[in-house]
């Protein structure tokens, strides 16, 4: 497609200059319509008029010149390029004419350079024209894209926020699941005048943890405690963690040997698995207390076996060997797990625990062991349960020295204060 012709304003008070001027541009092949001016009023009313392509100026014309018109151009229409043509001009009025915005200059003499000038100034203005229409095209890209973000930061705001409140209401769910409060034995009686008292302390290190315990009654001498950790962190392990409270209350019938319900518990988890087409297992371990005899049985799923705190020596003994404990929960079918038992007396307490506490890493990149954990119980083996409880706590915070955990943190502790609750005048 033609361009169309390029509007030329020519300000010349010479009619035959003009006239030549006219012919140099049509010589070189240069579509145009021209609009002739003399005078300084012909000139800024042809400029209000509109812009046209290009403005050919004389720099000698009567009480006016081409650098008031480039002035006057600047001001009413400064992208247009302006070409002064001058008879003779000195070299320093040349320059300063350039410096205040001409494009070229242009000797009548030497006409044969204005065609080049002409084209020249004509693909500045293109490029200008085309750099100020990238630079908008720009902007606009920007502004579209600053929307899109808005919009998108607004959508992720609201999907957050509903995350987070479907996360408090998962964190309220779940800390439903944990006891409120803990049995007593005898039925009925206060928890200070109970022949067994428990103590815990959960730090879940999202809004929801993978960790779980529970302490139930078995019967009216019989106490549980059931405690796992399931692999990894959030929802995903405190949807699990759910289920395993399910698996628990489902399998109450066989609470009183804990060999059989991790038995029965991997059995059911197992058949989920495999439903869902996942791989997941939880580490687990199930105690139960008879307080008529101080028989503690137990079995031990691929968890931290538990400590027992002897009240006459003061020793801290892991209940299980390595040996006793069978392989986590949701591993394997066709599994087997053994109840083993040990005998308790009144004063001792019992002290059970998810490996996050092995996790928890000072400053020097050292970590919690289990020596340490052993060693920090038999420091505070005169203490009340309680406050053993909170002294492990505040050590192992103390021990991070404000380096968060990187494991969900569980401690469920239960004191043996007498046995043979029924017994008449027992102490």
């Amino acid at each position: 497609m033609d361009k169309p012709p390029i509007r030329i304003l020519v300000l010349e008070d010479s009619a035959p200059d003009a006239e030549l001027i006219l012919r140099e541009l049509k010589q070189g092949g240069i579509a145009f319509t021209p609009t002739c001016v003399q005078t300084r009023e012909q000139f800024e009313r042809a400029l209000r008029e509109g812009p046209p392509g290009i403005i050919l100026a004389d720099y000698k014309l009567p009480a006016f010149d081409g650098a008031q018109a480039l002035a006057m151009s600047r001001g009413i229409c400064p992208d247009v390029p302006v070409i002064v043509i001058s008879g003779a001009v000195g070299e320093e009025t040349a320059v300063e004419l350039l410096k205040n915005g001409a494009t070229d200059f242009v000797l009548k003499d030497r006409l044969g350079r204005l065609v080049p000038a002409f084209h020249r100034a004509m693909r500045e203005v293109e490029s200008r024209h085309a750099r100020r229409k990238a630079e908008a095209d720009l902007r606009m890209l920007n502004e579209q894209l600053e929307q899109r973000v808005a919009e998108r930061t607004r959508e992720l705001w609201e999907k957050n926020t509903v995350m987070e409140e479907d996360l408090e209401m998962a964190r309220e769910l779940q800390m439903a699941f944990l006891p409120a409060r803990f049995p007593t034995f005898p039925r009925g009686v206060p928890p200070e005048a109970s022949a067994v008292r428990f103590c815990s302390v959960f730090h879940p290190t999202t809004s929801v943890s993978g960790d779980f315990y529970n302490v139930v009654r078995i019967s009216d001498t019989v106490a549980g405690i059931f405690i796992c950790d399931v692999m990894g962190h959030g929802v995903r392990a405190a949807l699990v963690t759910a289920m395993m409270r399910a698996l628990e209350e489902q399998l109450s019938e066989v609470a009183g040997d804990p060999g059989t319900l991790l038995t029965q518990m991997n059995k059911s988890l197992r058949v989920i698995l495999r439903q869902l087409g996942t791989t997941l297992f939880t580490t687990a371990c199930y105690l139960t207390l008879d307080l008529e005899t101080g028989r503690l049985s137990f079995a031990n799923a691929g968890h931290p076996s538990p400590l027992v705190l002897r009240h006459a020596t003061g020793a801290a003994e892991a209940i299980c060997a390595r040996a006793n404990s069978g392989p986590a929960l949701g591993l394997f079918d066709q599994i087997h797990y053994h109840t083993d038992e040990i005998t308790v007396a009144g004063g001792d307490l019992i002290l059970a625990f998810t490996d996050g506490i092995f996790e928890v890493e000072n400053p020097q990149c050292q970590t919690f062991t289990q020596k340490r954990l052993r060693e920090s119980v038999q420091q505070h083996a005169a203490l009340p349960l309680e406050k053993l409880i909170r002294e492990l706590s505040r050590e192992i915070v103390g021990f991070a020295d404000g380096r968060a955990f990187s494991d969900d943190i569980c401690l469920v502790g239960m004191e043996v204060n007498r046995l043979r609750v029924h017994a008449a005048g027992a102490a």
